[in-house]
């Protein structure tokens, strides 16, 4: 089945316009494209160190942390979600 996973490749189409040239089911197509991108694809380094990516957010309000004051740190996101943490 990965015969057309490697036309579709070579083609440029999009998947769905080559599925329906190729009269063929977008969900198997994307069904059959997992399993060859996992057979084809190098796994992942699981001996990588992991490490924590910068995040900047435009307009956003830089506060200092009091540490003295607490032993809690506390992220509020705008949708309401928090994420607390004690050290």
């Amino acid at each position: 089945m990965y015969l057309p996973i490697e036309l579709w490749q070579e083609s440029g189409l999009s998947q769905s316009k080559f599925c329906i040239q190729e009269k063929l089911s977008l969900q198997t197509f994307g069904y059959w494209l997992r399993k060859y991108r996992n057979e084809k694809e190098p796994p992942t380094d699981m001996n990588a160190p992991e490490t924590f990516i910068p995040v900047e957010v435009p307009g956003a309000k830089i506060v200092e942390p009091s540490f003295l004051s607490s032993d809690k740190i506390e992220v509020c996101f705008p949708n309401g979600v928090s994420l607390n943490w004690s050290y």
